[in-house]
């Protein structure tokens, strides 16, 4: 039997687009989840921090939410809220809409932000702005999914820009390895990123584990002296 070879190729060329396009949506943004950390100075527990990621078309919406327990919520009462929204095309991860409430007590510090094309128009701490923008800028809770995104593509270079607190960033990531790393939700394979900053006043690690799509399974703050660790508890793909 011949195989007509001109009907072979549409075939094999279909066959490779959906191999392609399969590729692009599992490494586009991580897989949907929930997920629990506890987040820890030195040996005394501060709190805990619940995260999810919604994926519906291609739409995403990513949630986190810390709370202060025991003695330091005694003391601080400390509450942040974090929300983003945005959209997904191919490996592009745009974010439409960013909330911030931090409240501590009777106080409280807002960052709101609305991408729209060129522009990101925000407000915080009561203040408007509106500044122009590049197609790839991020807000501080979608870096963390873009940067999954570039950790699983093997990206070389990890630099994205930011509208943090009405003014624009540049984040940028220097890897330093594969570790082991344990946690109470398990042992990861991951790898180890900090964030390049001048000087050393400030030091921040991330643990992106493969298992977990490299969303962080461990991030260490140091900043005057202390050090924040917050460590994955359980994590549940949906």
């Amino acid at each position: 039997m011949r195989v007509n070879k001109t009907l072979l190729k549409p075939t094999l060329l279909g066959l490779l687009l959906t191999i392609l396009l399969s590729t692009q949506a599992i490494f586009a943004i991580p897989t949907t989840f929930v997920a629990d950390y506890s987040v820890a100075k030195g040996s005394m527990t501060l709190g805990n921090l619940h995260t999810s990621l919604k994926v519906s078309g291609n739409r995403y919406s990513y949630q986190k939410y810390t709370k202060a327990t025991g003695l330091a919520a005694l003391i601080t009462g400390i509450k942040i809220t974090e929300n983003t929204n945005g959209q997904v095309s191919g490996h592009s991860i745009r974010p439409n809409n960013y909330l911030l409430n931090k409240s501590q007590r009777k106080k409280s510090k807002i960052d709101k932000i609305q991408f729209s094309g060129s522009n990101a128009n925000g407000n915080y701490q009561g203040k408007s702005y509106k500044m122009s923008i590049s197609d790839n800028t991020q807000d501080r809770a979608s870096l963390e999914l873009v940067l999954a995104r570039d950790v699983a593509l093997n990206k070389p270079q990890l630099s994205y820009p930011v509208v943090e607190r009405g003014v624009k960033k540049q984040y940028t990531f220097q890897k330093l390895g594969n570790e082991k790393t344990q946690t109470p939700a398990g042992t990861f394979n991951t790898v180890k990123v900090k964030v390049i900053r001048s000087g050393n006043k400030r030091e921040t690690i991330f643990w992106l584990a493969k298992e977990t799509d490299y969303m962080p399974v461990k991030i260490r703050h140091r900043e005057k002296g202390d050090v924040i660790t917050t460590v994955l508890k359980n994590y549940k793909k949906t």
